[in-house]
């Protein structure tokens, strides 16, 4: 690796392949955190290198974009990015003109599944570390297909229980064809292995086949009760607004354009009446 300097306008920061931070590996409630987490995150830096102009912090590690000649795209330091074209836009151009980047020839698969494992500033969620681990998991087992349950757990971080189910979902997978290109299945940027959270999804999916009775855009009987039981529950909640705030933000969609078809006549549908 070498330290170059580079006009940051020959950064592609839209090829996030490098990205560990995969929103796909975790809820969309950890997905909204997570984007709420980087704004904060970069907002801090921005701060930081605002109130002091000659801070030098870690510089961003860059490598050739491979779709494009003359550019990089960034293996590790995406919110430092993000904050230093945030000064740079502030300042119409006069700060952060070129910044001071590590190059990398290339990026082995084994470095590219360990960048930000450490990092403290921002640290990353169970499941991106899950998604990671799953990720060197696929990489060993394609590299030494012979490693032994024990080796595979020391190499990896993971007890020899997850090693054991791994393997077997592993098989699974590729019986299901989860592995090929042509697979709905979303893929890791830098591996094309299968994300571990969709690959199961998919999976419990195709378990299911048609058999699943299902209404049409209406709950089902069942789920009409225990809808009315968790309204009845939320309705005691000492802070409604920030309750309502959270279901929607880990519901995906605002709850009011959801069919419910419930019936609430044995309760008093006023008590509801916002939520």
């Amino acid at each position: 690796m070498e330290t170059i300097r580079i006009n940051i306008n020959s950064i592609n920061a839209n090829d996030e392949r490098y990205q560990v931070r995969d929103p796909r590996a975790g809820t969309y409630g950890e997905k909204v955190g997570e984007e709420l987490g980087s704004k904060a995150h970069i907002k801090n830096i921005v701060k930081a290198l605002k109130d002091n102009p000659k801070k030098r912090i870690t510089p961003i590690e860059v490598t050739t974009d491979p779709s494009n000649e003359g550019k990089y795209i960034i293996v590790d330091g995406f919110h430092r990015y993000a904050a230093f074209k945030q000064i740079n836009k502030d300042s119409k151009g006069a700060r952060y003109q070129q910044l001071r980047c590590v190059f990398s020839e290339d990026v082995p698969i084994e470095k590219a599944l360990s960048i930000n494992t450490e990092h403290t500033a921002k640290s990353l969620t169970a499941n991106q570390r899950t998604e990671l681990q799953w990720q060197r998991f696929l990489a060993l087992m394609d590299s030494n297909p012979e490693v032994s349950i024990k080796q595979t757990s020391e190499k990896i971080g993971v007890v020899t229980s997850t090693v054991e189910k791994w393997r077997k979902e592993r098989r699974e997978f590729m019986e299901k064809g989860f592995f090929k290109p042509t697979s709905s299945v979303g893929k890791n940027e830098v591996t094309r292995y299968p994300i571990l959270r969709l690959a199961r999804q998919e999976l419990i999916k195709d378990s299911f086949g048609d058999d699943i009775p299902e209404t049409e855009g209406q709950l089902c009987d069942t789920d009409k009760e225990l809808l009315a039981t968790i309204l009845k529950v939320a309705n005691k909640a000492k802070e409604p607004d920030k309750l309502l705030r959270a279901v929607e933000s880990y519901w995906g969609s605002n709850h009011k354009l959801v069919d419910y078809d419930a019936d609430f006549s044995e309760t008093d549908e006023n008590k509801y009446e916002g939520f």
